[in-house]
């Protein structure tokens, strides 16, 4: 924006020129002589010109200090020496005056609008930050300004942007690759086979790693060591780490499940530091379903890329032995035990609830289960309401109130069906709690806020009932749980496989046909889920609002009122039943701060990378998300944004 000033001298100049032109034309194309009145008038009109050309160069000028005149030779120095430069501007952001600094930038003009010229110093002058870098043509300078001046100090900072830059990429990034199923694919798998996954798919990580020119070393038969710089680690991630697509397209040709998980660990000068942040990244990724990646940045949240794959079922019953006796090991040597679940309980929350209870009991040991009725899915508390006294002859339930005088330093707490303080229903008993043990399907999160005794994640498990029936055999008496339990049990994997139509392996099967020997009642837990005329007549209200996405992306926003979560997760399940449907997504308020998401999946998309960007978690083909001071109108399109993004990084 030019000065007003200037630009009324310069339009006058100008209409003086053409004026004396069209004169001069007129009469040399027409009269062929000029009156002495026309040459008085182009004399004056010459003297004019001139006179106002002197003006304009002298008012520049005089506006056009130096940094000598302004603060006197020392602090022209001073600037010089430390390539300090200086830019005022007016009250409408229009610049008055520049320092030497700039002369030998020919796009920088007096007058100019300072946002116009210079973008970037918006959130400096708004006081939104107290320091930007900015780049003027090939030069890179700091900028600051203070007390609320119209000045903007400027630094050449060019020779330290490029040593930052080169520190920035030279530094260590420590990465760890591990053949996700390997063992358990090769302990069945013939020579042949076996032959063809190292030379054609662990040989294939060793070529990438080359390629890119890292360090690798192999340390497991399934698990490799990686050390990489900033600048390799650009590069990989530019790629999308392609090497993930590689493995599976490798391992699909023997009919194989051996995926990769990679994790890495950086920014850190503490190699031992290092290490441990590489072992919890790998440790997050696997317990996410591996076959992706887990970036652990020091003082930044753990970033996940991949993951489009459903967790492969292990073979193994291993580790459900080992934990199994893990878990009896401390609950033998606690004082009491106490049971949480998660907010708004659903029935596999309280069927594992009740099968922890049942185990804890074998060993004679105190053991309660909190619970708030309030807090519960509405067909679950009419469930508990129908059988209470079948339920409580077998188990104890306490209040929140309660829960907290009970808990003392020799307490054991077990987390069923959850593992983060942002999920569980009663948050201040987790963080009061020493000893902390946690049993969840859902797969991991880096929101662990507490240390805990003994994790069982595992995330290939249909539900956490499916988990617990499996502890069962390994204790030190038979457990033994009621029809109604097992009923409820039941009713628990039956939500969170739709019916065995989703996550479903041969040991969802082996626990449903435990809860069977144990005399669970499949009428009486489809009546327990039966709908009634509203939640039906409320169901297709929802369904009415689907819109299509993207062709294969059903979305629901349900505007009209609140909804509860049960009946957004069944509408969210009739529309992903629908062909060539990849994912579905049902938008309503929860409350009316709260817009609640509950997202399925057909297995193409993971739905849970999905509603991690929104916050909120879950699994591969099942997610859900809270999102607090938004419309629904911007979740939907956050959304979208997420499906974009997502599928992008696949």
């Amino acid at each position: 924006m030019k000065n007003r000033y200037e630009i009324i001298k310069t339009r006058l100049l100008v209409f003086v020129l053409i004026e004396l032109i069209v004169l001069i034309f007129f009469n040399l194309f027409f009269n062929g002589y000029l009156t002495l009145v026309q040459y008085l008038f182009i004399i004056a009109s010459a003297f004019i010109i001139f006179y106002m050309y002197l003006n304009m160069v002298e008012t520049r000028k005089e506006r056009v200090l130096s940094v000598t005149q302004v603060l006197g030779n020392q602090a022209k120095s001073a600037f010089d020496f430390g390539k300090v430069g200086m830019v005022t501007f007016g009250d409408e952001q229009e610049i008055t005056w520049m320092s030497e600094l700039f002369d030998e930038y020919e796009t920088l003009e007096i007058g100019e609008f300072l946002f116009d010229v210079f973008p970037e110093l918006k959130p400096l002058v708004n006081e939104d930050q107290e320091l930007v870098r900015l780049k003027i043509e090939e030069d890179v300078y700091e900028a600051t300004t203070m007390n609320n001046d119209n000045i903007v100090f400027f630094q050449n900072v060019t020779d330290l942007d490029v040593l930052e830059a080169t520190n920035r990429n030279n530094q260590v990034v420590l990465g760890i690759a591990h053949l996700d199923n390997y063992e358990e694919t090769t302990q069945y798998e013939e020579e042949q086979t076996i032959a063809f996954i190292d030379s054609n798919i662990r040989q294939a990580v060793v070529r990438w790693a080359d390629q890119h020119q890292m360090y690798i070393r192999r340390i497991r038969p399934d698990r490799y060591l990686m050390v990489l710089n900033e600048k390799v680690f650009d590069d990989i991630t530019s790629d999308r780490f392609s090497i993930l697509h590689e493995i599976r397209k490798e391992s699909t040709k023997i009919d194989a499940s051996i995926t990769l998980s990679l994790a890495f660990a950086r920014k850190s000068d503490n190699f031992k530091e290092l290490e441990d942040m590489s072992n919890k990244a790998l440790e997050l990724a696997q317990g996410r379903g591996g076959d992706q990646v887990a970036i652990n940045t020091k003082h930044e949240t753990i970033k996940y890329y991949g993951g489009s794959t459903e967790a492969f079922e292990k073979r193994s019953k291993v580790r459900v032995r080992v934990t199994a006796q893990s878990l009896g090991d401390h609950i033998s040597h606690s004082s009491n035990v106490v049971i949480v679940g998660h907010k708004m309980t659903d029935f596999d929350c309280f069927g594992s609830a009740l099968g922890v209870s049942s185990i804890a009991s074998v060993y004679n040991k105190d053991v309660s289960i909190v619970v708030d009725l309030a807090d519960t899915e509405r067909n679950l508390a009419n469930a508990i309401t129908s059988h209470k006294s079948e339920i409580e002859r077998d188990h104890n339930f306490i209040s929140n109130s309660q829960a907290k005088d009970i808990i003392k330093s020799s307490s054991l707490l077990i987390m069923v069906d959850h593992h983060s303080l942002s999920q569980t229903q009663f948050p201040e008993l987790v963080e009061s709690a020493e000893r902390i043990i946690v049993i969840d399907h859902h797969r991991r999160t880096d929101e662990f806020q507490f240390k805990p005794t003994l994790t069982y994640i595992e995330s290939s498990a249909s539900s956490a009932s499916e988990l617990v029936v499996e502890l069962f055999p390994y204790h030190r008496r038979n457990v033994v749980i009621s029809k109604i339990q097992a009923t409820l049990m039941y009713t628990g994997m039956l939500i969170d496989t739709n019916r065995f139509r989703n996550r479903s392996g041969s040991r969802t099967f082996e626990a449903a046909a435990e809860l069977r020997k144990f005399g669970a009642d499949l009428d009486e837990s489809e009546n327990m889920l039966r709908d009634d005329y509203e939640e039906f007549e409320m169901k297709n209200k929802i369904l009415s609002t689907c819109v299509v996405f993207d062709e294969h992306f059903v979305i629901a926003p349900f505007k009209d009122e609140e909804l509860p979560r049960p009946l957004m997760s069944q509408a969210a399940d009739e529309i992903i039943s629908v062909r060539n449907v990849e994912a579905s997504f049902v938008v309503a308020h929860v409350d009316a701060d709260v817009v609640a998401v509950s997202a399925r999946s057909n297995g193409d998309l993971n739905v849970q990378l999905v509603m991690e960007r929104l916050g909120g978690g879950g699994h591969f083909t099942g997610a859900a998300a809270q999102i607090r001071g938004q419309s629904i109108n911007e979740v939907v399109e956050s959304i979208k944004e997420a499906i974009v993004a997502v599928r992008e990084e696949l």
